[in-house]
């Protein structure tokens, strides 16, 4: 499901009480931190097979500076910001020590050095690759100007300055040493500079500036004919899933590329000149999917159940999750089981099941993820289609949120409080207003990952549940006159008391918030599906709506007013009980997507529009909440008729 609530809170959150904020702050100092250690594991994992061969140290001096920065990622990935897997981490970094301290293989450690950076770039979400693909028009003259005095014209480590240099600057043509390089390694050589080199930092560049250095010295490793033959195979479609973003195409190496058959290498090579041809397949969201479930799949064959876990739920959320309201206008089913299979994937991973059934679990995810983008891609819906779809879209996000509303503002009229009024429109005022802006920082400035997006909106849904209840229960109290008038005379002044109205106002921004960001998602896509008249259908479906959900809001609070008082508070009482339970099971849901939750598939119909999920941990909290509805109800009753 696309998730339901609050999106841009994380953003709030994360910006008010960044659970991160000593990985932030590390990010931003170049010296030390995450960034750092990327830095020295890629150093590592070309440098040491050059002085450490067949257990013998050809270079001593070389030696034992590797010898040096293992122990520094030690002690720094010791340091880390809190994280579940950071023990996990520090056992793999004394492994890299003990191996290096011990002479060891110097394929061995150029594997490990490389599954430690990929882990922790993926355990603490570090940017590797630039917002877009660089322009690489100025970057020729670039490196004439900042570079070709030490590495020379051609990259081949003899500029004028090369002689007098100890060590040599690298040769960019020497194809053992390089095919080991990604474009990210290079930009970290470039932004944090080599230690005891004269290899600076080039810290007066901008990061545009150091990213097309990356790429422009990436290319020498790979010939004219090699890049020509990768363009060929990227146009016949070939390598579109394994390099189906930047980030894809900034980590990987050369040997990694080789290893992966076919054409990947020449691939890779086409895409290090070219690197906005990636763009477009970077923006297909399935296409990140299907090559993240790659990486899953890689990662639990080498014995990291954990990482591969991980990087299956954001195969699902960073990717299937944002196209799921389009899949759902053309192929609901497809979009069921699509989604179904891809947790059913994750779940065999969690239970640690044998490699050849998550293998099947994951061929099956992937046919039905190609499966999807082929429906997507398919001939553009009519003017029609597309009119409905938008309708369907506002109604379906807007129902929730105008039923909580439009029962809150007949409670106040109905109980003589219209002065109480300018709370509930704060709320959901705020909550447009609030929710725009976040959507604008969090598109424009900060990406937010779907896991933290997910567990926020995961625990708010359920506090909200908790709201809903606690008004549900104190309406249900006020049930009848007699009861509702001793509760008047006991307000010593002209509102409601303080922990009303404040629920009131709360759950009125609740109840807003929780939709803008995820309707304007799903808007966006839409809007990108439809041409011409479609689009213009996209706008009339959405204005349509919006005047309809004003007319639906109207005609509950009026006839809600009609209605004899003790009939009012039940049927108010009973519906905010209804939307505490659907918003308690979608709040399930939401952790589970976020990979924070078990979840284990029952035979049972998926209704999200009221929050039931097939899935026994969601269906038994919302049992348990009907349960004490049921009996919270009854007892009140009682009390009321003694």
């Amino acid at each position: 499901m696309l998730s339901r609530y609050w999106r841009p809170l994380t953003l709030l959150l994360f910006l008010a009480f960044p659970a991160n904020a000593a990985l932030a702050q590390n990010i931003a100092a170049p010296d030390r931190g995450p960034q750092t250690i990327l830095h020295l594991l890629d150093y590592v994992s070309v440098e040491y097979p050059q002085f450490v061969q067949a257990g013998k140290v050809v270079n001593p001096g070389e030696y034992a500076e590797q010898v040096e920065f293992a122990g520094q990622i030690r002690e720094m990935v010791a340091a880390l910001p809190a994280d579940p897997r950071r023990e996990m981490f520090v056992h793999q970094a004394e492994q890299l020590l003990t191996l290096i301290n011990t002479k060891g293989d110097g394929a061995q450690v150029a594997v490990l050095s490389r599954g430690l950076q990929h882990d922790l770039i993926t355990a603490y979400r570090i940017p590797v690759a630039p917002k877009q693909a660089p322009d690489l028009a100025p970057a020729a003259a670039l490196y004439t100007a900042r570079c070709a005095a030490c590495h020379g014209s051609s990259g081949d480590g003899v500029g004028p300055l090369a002689a007098k240099l100890e060590p040599r600057p690298s040769n960019f043509r020497d194809a053992k040493r390089q095919s080991a390089r990604s474009v990210f390694g290079l930009f970290n050589t470039i932004t944090l500079g080599v230690d005891g080199t004269a290899m600076t930092a080039f810290s007066d560049l901008s990061a545009e500036e150091r990213w097309r250095l990356a790429f422009y010295v990436s290319q020498f490793v790979a010939s004219d004919a090699q890049r020509a033959q990768g363009a060929q195979a990227w146009e016949r479609g070939e390598g579109r899933v394994i390099f189906s973003s930047l980030p894809a195409v900034v980590t990987m190496t050369p040997a990694e590329a080789q290893q992966l058959g076919s054409n990947a290498e020449s691939i890779l090579a086409y895409l290090r000149a070219e690197p906005a041809q990636v763009e477009p397949s970077a923006r297909t969201p399935i296409a990140f999917s299907i090559a993240t479930l790659g990486r899953s799949l890689e990662a639990y064959r080498s014995g990291n159940p954990e990482a591969a876990y991980q990087l299956a739920v954001t195969a699902y959320l960073e990717g299937f999750e944002l196209v799921e309201a389009s899949l759902d206008n053309r192929d609901r089913e497809l979009r069921t089981r699509t989604e179904a299979a891809m947790m059913g994937y994750r779940n065999a991973i969690k239970a640690g099941r044998p490699l050849v059934e998550v293998e099947t679990d994951h061929e099956a995810a992937v046919k039905l993820l190609e499966e999807s983008q082929h429906r997507l891609t398919g001939p553009a819906a009519s003017p029609t289609a597309d009119f409905v779809s938008s309708l369907i879209i506002i109604l379906r996000e807007g129902l929730e949120a105008i039923l909580v509303l439009a029962a809150m503002a007949a409670f106040l009229v109905r109980t003589g409080r219209r002065e109480s009024l300018p709370w509930l429109h704060v709320g959901w005022i705020a909550a447009l207003l609030l929710g725009g802006l976040t959507w604008v920082i969090a598109s424009k400035l900060i990406a937010i990952s779907g896991a933290n997006r997910e567990v926020t909106e995961g625990i708010t849904a359920l506090v909200a549940a908790g709201l809903l209840l606690y008004v549900g229960f104190w309406l249900h109290s006020k049930a009848n006159a007699a009861r509702w008038n001793q509760f008047i005379k006991s307000q010593m002044t002209t509102a409601l008391s303080s922990g009303v109205l404040f629920s009131i106002a709360l759950v009125s921004f609740l109840a807003v918030y929780r939709e803008v960001f995820e309707t304007v998602l799903f808007y966006q896509a839409l809007w990108a599906q439809s041409e011409g008249g479609g689009q213009t259908a996209v706008v009339a479906g959405f204005a349509i709506g919006v005047a309809a959900l004003i007319v639906l809001a109207w005609l509950i609070a009026r006839f809600s007013v009609r209605l004899p008082l003790g009939t009012f508070f039940a049927a108010s009482s009973v519906l905010l009980a209804v939307m505490a339970v659907v918003f308690a099971g979608q709040g399930i849901a939401a952790l589970q997507e976020a990979g924070k939750l078990a979840s284990n598939r029952i035979d049972f119909p998926s209704i999200p529009l009221l929050g039931i999920y097939p899935n026994l941990q969601g269906l038994t909290l919302q049992l348990a909440l009907v349960t004490l509805i049921v009996i919270g109800f009854v007892y009140l009753r009682g009390n009321r008729r003694a």
